[in-house]
């Protein structure tokens, strides 16, 4: 759950700002601070007590390397968080599905399923820094 809020509020804010025809389009990088901001701040109240704040798998895969919590739970908790991201952006898409279809730029779209820089519109070097640092 924590991480499909994470993505519902942080990738919904992107396709606010980007997809044309939103209330919020072209509302600047702020908008989308706020949106992951508070995607990982209300999971971490919510389910904080819960499940140790496990929102994303590098957390979870840090806190095993740190020896925190333990390797055989890791596969478990990485599985549960990958299928929030995809519950969560099937959401977004489908919320969002008139204005990705009014949309002409594809990197528009793109930047709504990635951390792929908005700032160079995706370049091919953006998107190799992008893979790269999110290994």
């Amino acid at each position: 759950m924590g991480t499909a809020i994470l993505i519902i509020l942080g990738n919904g804010a992107v396709a606010n700002v980007e997809l044309k025809g939103t209330k919020g389009h072209q509302s600047g990088w702020i908008v989308i601070a706020v949106g992951y901001g508070m995607g990982v701040m209300i999971p971490a109240l919510m389910f904080g007590n819960v499940s140790g704040n496990h929102i994303n798998p590098a957390f979870t895969l840090g806190l095993a390397v740190s020896g925190l919590f333990p390797w055989a739970q890791v596969v478990p908790y990485i599985i549960a968080q990958v299928l929030g991201a995809i519950f969560g952006q099937a959401l977004v898409v489908a919320t969002y599905r008139p204005f990705y279809l009014k949309t002409e730029n594809p990197n528009n779209i793109l930047g709504t399923f990635s951390t792929i820089s908005s700032i160079d519109h995706g370049t091919k070097e953006s998107r190799y820094e992008a893979t790269v640092n999110g290994l």
